[in-house]
């Protein structure tokens, strides 16, 4: 179901002359002469846009938003370990207003993974617990601690509260170059997993600001991978993609999960997992006895292109004259690999690999909660 026909569906209700409506509800049905939306990559992106879209509008009947009282917003303090903290004083906010409190701390969560911050009293001596998460480092508490090294994670927690996302993703892999350039590999991982957090929390970094300029910003971006994927793999046409994983332990609790894109669009709809029945730990194995269940299916839409998670033993579970074309995309290196031997590598930022990347990801993550409640019944 496309997403106007889900906005169709979802406000049908409020033009029923059956349904008794609220007095404010009622004006505002009343002087609603069409409804239009903006379509982003991420319910991240989607909150901030929501604020800016209610400060700069200040619509009539969105009340909650218009009482200083009610919304909350978002500020760092000036001290000399500065926080972030959740009030309702709009004055000098850098986010905000937010209807919920629960949404603006649940966005801090988010972005305490890649700017980790303190929000304990201060200790000296003491590191608090959530340096040992990796969510306060460097942490204040640590007498080693210098406060300018702290001030650079709360300076990308404010560009990362203010949208500025691809300032932080240059950033960050700038910093993590140069780690490891030095051979400092610990500072390396760390900036990489900080790294790897914003990457599956926004699907690619854009600003809210750059949704304001253009609506259709998503379904360009889309569009634009897709046509750089089809260009890159000469394959033609490319309107469904399917990737693959498995997740076990030692062979047992054996799952496996298929996700889908449609015309470039990852459609949680159409995933799909299995329960696996090869035993002992090979993967190779597991992934052809889905392949094989899949392709049985014919009441499921044929796809364009499958993907496998790995490298050439992957691939190997099937030959040349397979109907459907078929790659394998292998984790540390991103290297593509194609039934006919080539390798192809594709650039980091190349629209196209992350949208693979992003499906990866996708079928990691839905296999390894079958996997999990397996587990759990074993």
């Amino acid at each position: 179901m496309g997403k106007a026909k889900q906005l169709r569906i979802r406000v049908r209700s409020y033009f029923r002359p059956s349904i008794k409506l609220g007095i404010k509800t009622a004006a505002l049905v009343s002087q609603t002469a069409s409804i239009d939306y903006i379509e982003v990559l991420s319910e991240i992106e989607a909150l901030l846009l929501e604020s800016r879209l209610i400060r700069k509008w200040l619509p009539p009947y969105n009340i909650a938003s218009r009482d200083d009282k009610s919304p909350y917003y978002i500020h760092v303090t000036s001290e000399k370990w500065p926080k972030p903290v959740v009030n309702h004083i709009s004055t000098g906010a850098l986010a905000g207003p937010f209807l919920s409190g629960w949404v603006a701390r649940q966005i801090l969560k988010h972005f305490r993974r890649i700017a980790p911050f303190c929000t304990t009293p201060r200790r000296v001596g003491r590191p608090c617990l959530y340096s040992h998460l990796r969510l306060c480092q460097p942490c204040p508490n640590d007498p080693h601690t210098h406060p300018v090294d702290y001030g650079k994670n709360i300076s990308r927690l404010k560009r990362l509260i203010t949208g500025q996302f691809s300032q932080v993703q240059r950033s960050l892999k700038q910093q993590m170059r140069q780690a490891a350039k030095i051979q400092n590999f610990e500072a390396a991982s760390t900036t990489r997993d900080q790294l790897r957090h914003l990457n599956l929390l926004l699907t690619q970094p854009i600003s809210p600001e750059e949704y304001l300029v253009n609506p259709n910003l998503a379904a360009d971006k889309r569009q634009e991978a897709l046509q750089s994927l089809k260009a890159s793999l000469n394959i033609w046409p490319l309107k469904r993609i399917e990737m693959y994983d498995v997740a076990n332990l030692s062979g047992t609790a054996a799952t496996a999960a298929m996700t889908a894109a449609l015309d470039g669009e990852v459609n949680s709809k159409h995933y799909r997992h299995f329960t696996i029945k090869t035993s002992g730990p090979n993967d190779v194995a597991m992934l052809k006895e889905t392949l094989t269940r899949r392709l049985k299916r014919t009441d499921w839409p044929r796809p364009d292109l499958i993907v496998l998670d790995g490298g050439r033993p992957q691939l190997s579970i099937v030959n040349s004259q397979f109907s459907i074309p078929v790659i394998a995309l292998a984790k540390k290196e991103e290297i593509i690999y194609t039934l006919s031997g080539e390798q192809i590598r594709l650039a980091k930022d190349h629209t196209g690999l992350q949208l693979l990347q992003h499906l990866r990801d996708e079928a990691h993550r839905f296999s390894r909660r079958l996997h999990h409640k397996h587990r759990k019944i074993v």
